[in-house]
């Protein structure tokens, strides 16, 4: 199966909200809201995709001021286990390295222990924990990576 990280274009954004619903019930960016990240954006959001479409996607935001957000990343039911979330958490620190967005910082839940795992093995560490993160009942571990010493 040939898997492809590439930058995400406007006609993905209906199967990335529809990822987004399918990864996050409850709790995913509606299609508006990924239509304006996608405006503001759109060139640090990234997928991988290939002959059965798209299987995944991330979503990076740079302040300017040395500190990122990785705001998502999701991959479908259908496709985990497969390497690609792996391919689109490294392609987009690869992303903030090369533009010198400094560290990377994150949300996840302490329960996601597959998540917790792929992104401890790529640096990062926890920065504190946090009750109610995305409101009542939605705890989130606060996670962050430094900053790559490589030059922008």
């Amino acid at each position: 199966m040939q898997r492809q990280v590439r930058h995400a274009v406007e006609g993905d954004l209906a199967a990335i909200a529809a990822l987004e619903a399918r990864a996050f019930p409850g709790l995913s960016y509606p299609y508006f809201a990924l239509r304006q990240l996608f405006d503001v954006h759109g060139h640090h959001m990234l997928v991988t995709a290939g002959a059965r479409g798209l299987y995944g996607y991330a979503l990076l935001a740079g302040d300017g001021n040395g500190r990122s957000w990785l705001l998502s990343l999701a991959v479908d039911r259908t496709y985990r286990q497969q390497g690609h979330g792996r391919r689109l958490l490294d392609a987009v620190l690869s992303l903030a390295d090369d533009r010198g967005l400094g560290a990377v910082w994150l949300s996840v839940a302490p329960d996601n222990h597959p998540a917790l795992r792929l992104y401890q093995a790529s640096g990062f560490c926890l920065a504190e924990r946090r009750r109610d993160y995305l409101g009542p009942g939605q705890d989130r571990l606060v996670m962050v990576r430094a900053a790559s010493l490589r030059s922008p």
